[in-house]
């Protein structure tokens, strides 16, 4: 089922600031002075009260990894990316210790949580299984979870969210503004009018990501890449996915190139394999790019901290096609 192996891709992200997950004096990089708190940050399952800067700080998503490194968050604790031989997501700059990345990406292990003492966690891109635990993780400490739908929200406001629960305002505009700086002379670079589809293939079955208003189908509008008319207008299955039959897998040669996630070779192979794609002139023209589940969840909750990684990842497959 696809949403457990692309939410696997995109649960976990990991962020930390200078210790072990087990260490009781992790420092603040850059800390928010506690002047500035409390902070109340409101978001889709309720409210965070953050009465002082942060100092032990739990990220659940990859997404909320990506974005409190880049903040300089003192994580603790983080989901640990199963693809990954020392548990880290793309996009996390700087890395964490591999020691910090202990959680499990899929199931909330709520006395691991705990036993980590946060004073702040971060879910806004964690796994539906998460969200379902809300009222229990925010029992443990202060906890911001999405903005308005899960894994649907843009990049641009979950990191003005954490950048208010951590007291860091300032560097999350900055960091916001750096991004679309770098996006926009990305798209200068890429030639106009290209369209594009990005999804999963997994299990027998391709699920490609069509929500209009989901931040990765806004992120390749931004960068100038469009979704072709007969993609956009697949019936959404859940979380702005729409599943493509076999027999419409001729859909994918109506764009010009095709990014799709594959979780195992097999998965690969079986997609190129499938008539409609062996003959098709996206595999012909090596148009058609299978990578790997860390760049699929890449792709997925795209924000300011992952573009620099994004834009790495997408130039030689865009430059390819």
């Amino acid at each position: 089922m696809l949403i457990r192996s692309t939410v696997l891709v995109v649960a976990g992200v990991l962020v930390l600031a200078g210790c072990g997950a087990g260490d009781s004096g992790a420092p603040v990089r850059g800390a928010a002075a506690d002047a500035a708190f409390p902070v109340t940050v409101v978001h889709g399952q309720g409210e965070a009260v953050v009465p002082a800067a942060p100092r032990r700080v739990v990220v659940l998503g990859a997404g909320d990894a990506q974005i409190a490194s880049a903040l300089g968050a003192p994580v603790v604790g983080a989901v640990r990316n199963p693809a990954s031989p020392d548990g880290s997501w793309r996009g996390v700059d700087p890395p964490l210790p591999a020691a910090v990345s202990t959680l499990d990406s899929l199931e909330p292990d709520l006395e691991a949580v705990a036993a980590l003492r946060p004073d702040l966690i971060l879910m806004t891109t964690a796994q539906p299984t998460f969200a379902a635990a809300y009222p229990r993780i925010a029992a443990i400490a202060p906890t911001v979870s999405y903005r308005t739908a899960l894994l649907q929200d843009p990049g641009e406001d979950l990191t003005r969210m954490i950048g208010a629960a951590l007291g860091r305002p300032e560097a999350a505009a900055e960091l916001i503004a750096r991004s679309d700086a770098q996006l926009a002379r990305f798209r200068a670079e890429l030639p106009a009018g290209r369209s594009y589809v990005f999804g999963q293939y997994v299990g027998g079955t391709a699920y490609l990501v069509t929500a209009a208003d989901g931040p990765s189908v806004r992120f390749f509008d931004r960068i100038g890449l469009r979704l072709p008319l007969a993609v956009a207008a697949l019936p959404p299955w859940q979380a702005g996915i729409s599943q493509l039959p076999d027999e419409q897998l001729g859909l994918l040669d109506a764009a010009d190139v095709a990014l799709v996630g594959v979780p195992t070779g097999a998965d690969g192979a079986a997609l190129t394999a499938r008539p409609l794609v062996a003959r098709g002139p996206l595999v012909r023209e090596g148009r058609l790019h299978l990578v790997s589940t860390d760049v699929a969840a890449l792709l997925l909750t795209p924000n300011p901290a992952s573009t620099p990684a994004l834009i790495e990842t997408l130039r030689p497959l865009l430059e390819a096609s």
